[in-house]
């Protein structure tokens, strides 16, 4: 079963055990798909796919195969918890995810390499509290909680973060194109415009997971729009029109 049936059968139940006990299942599906969609990219490459299920915690490393973006691992780690007693408080967040960086640090890597990591904590209860937690751990390590009814939420969370990549990226190019024809000089920025173009093919394949079918685009798409954006950074405000 995919992530969406889960959610509809979690939905259709207002048995809290029954509910409950769809997490884990929910967990795994949710690992399944993003797992299949990341496959299916020619710019990326999973690394490893790890299931730990005495801690409840699933670890998706990947990376892509641009030059620019093949400095660090991307991570996204998935915490469930199937506490029955009481809601989930700030110090057990805390205390998740010191295990999952433990985890990372002892099985993952054993030296210093840098990496981007997105948790995503799946409970049945959070406190306010938890809510009102910051949501940026340290430079590039980014947590977001849910139950299985805002999963959803999470997700779009992650789909914002390569969002925000995507804009970083074409910002700063297009700055320097404007650079260098203020100087006369006609810059070279196919590199770039790859790495975005890469960013991009990621953005657009997660959305399936909001949206389910999403447009069907050919590389030279992608291509053609990475290069829109750095000659004209007001082209990012069609970015969710054309990654739609």
């Amino acid at each position: 079963m995919h992530l969406e049936e889960f959610l509809d059968e979690y939905y259709s139940t207002e048995d809290e055990n029954e509910r409950i006990e769809l997490i884990a299942a929910i967990a795994k599906a949710l690992k399944h798909d993003i797992v299949t969609i990341l496959n299916n990219i020619d710019d990326v490459k999973v690394k490893d796919v790890i299931t730990d299920p005495k801690r409840k915690i699933i670890f998706i490393k990947f990376y892509f195969t641009h030059q620019y973006l093949a400095a660090k691992d991307f991570i996204i780690a998935i915490k469930f918890s199937t506490q029955k007693s009481k809601p989930i408080v700030p110090a057990q967040i805390e205390k998740y995810i010191n295990k999952i960086k433990g985890w990372i640090a002892d099985k993952l890597y054993r030296k210093q390499y840098p990496y981007d990591l997105t948790y995503i904590i799946i409970g049945p209860k959070f406190t306010k509290g938890v809510s009102t937690m910051r949501r940026m751990i340290e430079d590039g390590k980014y947590f977001y909680t849910a139950t299985p009814d805002t999963l959803i939420e999470v997700i779009e969370n992650l789909i914002d973060y390569f969002r925000a990549r995507i804009t970083a990226f074409a910002e700063k190019l297009a700055e320097t194109k404007r650079q260098l024809n203020n100087k006369g000089i006609q810059g070279k920025f196919d590199q770039g415009i790859e790495a975005i173009k890469q960013l991009m093919k990621v953005m657009h394949a997660l959305k399936q997971l909001v949206q389910g079918k999403i447009r069907k685009l050919m590389d030279q798409d992608y291509y053609e729009f990475a290069v829109k954006l750095i000659e004209d950074e007001s082209n990012l405000d069609n970015l969710d029109n054309f990654l739609r």
